[in-house]
């Protein structure tokens, strides 16, 4: 393939969506969008963003970006690539293929145990759907921006995410992460249990902080399992689904018979006692 031939099908991918005129609004939309996806919230827990940078030192294609569910609006990418060079986190390639931190993340600056201290979760949001339908990405892109939209009028929010069911349609819990840990502390003190009602298109919210929404979660969970923390099982009655033998044509007396029953209910009782030892 010729390197014109192979530019133009680079052009003809990029611009496979609708342009926009990119105002100074839509500009600032797309830069902060990007910026998170590099953000120190976003990209060490972000598998198939962090491993395809560590595997080009760092960088990841602009092309690559675009096709992600909040990028699709952006077009045409010559003008994210412009943008992107604006940006004083992130930096762009000479070409304007790639993109990458211009300062590489310290992967222990955030540990999981200080970015729960700053999340707090918020549920009993309105999740129906007619038929259970299977929600469409332009669905769920239009929910998760109008719920970010929410959550940034009430504190420094730095990540908002909907957690999804089987169906990956909105489940009604959404998780809140802060920019510091005192943020996160005043929204549950504002808005906990008994404190000021935080609702949502007319519904009655819940707030609770990580730690709170993960016991309530594990006590839920236990409610399966045996107090020995298995779940539990019963080893009886199943010999009564088992087929029965075939007698044999040449079948013993009645007293070779009685004889034989006796001596194989003990042989039974002995592997009976046998298999309940090693059952304990």
């Amino acid at each position: 393939m010729s390197d014109v031939k192979a530019a133009e099908e680079v052009t003809s991918r990029r611009n496979s969506y609708a342009s926009v005129e990119f105002t100074a609004e839509v500009a600032k939309q797309c830069l902060k969008q990007v910026e998170f996806y590099f953000s120190e919230f976003n990209l060490p827990y972000d598998k198939f963003l962090r491993t395809t940078a560590e595997k080009n030192e760092g960088w990841v294609p602009i092309s690559t970006i675009a096709t992600f569910n909040r990028m699709k609006k952006f077009r045409p990418v010559d003008k994210v690539v412009e943008t992107l060079r604006d940006s004083s986190i992130l930096e762009v390639s000479e070409d304007g293929e790639n993109v990458k931190r211009r300062v590489p993340l310290n992967p222990q600056h955030d540990a999981r145990l200080e970015r729960g201290k700053r999340t707090v979760a918020v549920l009993n949001f309105d999740f129906s759907k007619d038929g259970e339908q299977k929600m469409s990405e332009q669905e769920k892109t239009e929910l998760q921006e109008n719920v970010e939209n929410f959550f940034s009028k009430l504190g420094s929010v730095s990540q908002v995410r909907l957690k999804k069911d089987h169906r990956k349609n909105f489940n009604g819990t959404v998780i809140v992460e802060f920019s510091d840990e005192k943020g996160a502390q005043e929204f549950v003190e504002t808005y906990g249990a008994d404190k000021e009602v935080l609702s949502y298109d007319g519904r009655k919210l819940d707030v609770f902080s990580k730690k709170q929404y993960d016991q309530q979660r594990e006590a839920t969970r236990s409610k399966n399992f045996s107090g020995s923390g298995q779940r539990s099982r019963s080893f009886t009655g199943h010999r009564k689904n088992m087929p029965k033998p075939k007698r044999s044509r040449d079948a013993p007396k009645a007293n070779e018979k009685s004889e034989e029953t006796s001596s194989t209910q003990k042989k039974d009782g002995e592997e009976s006692v046998a298999s309940e030892s090693a059952v304990e």
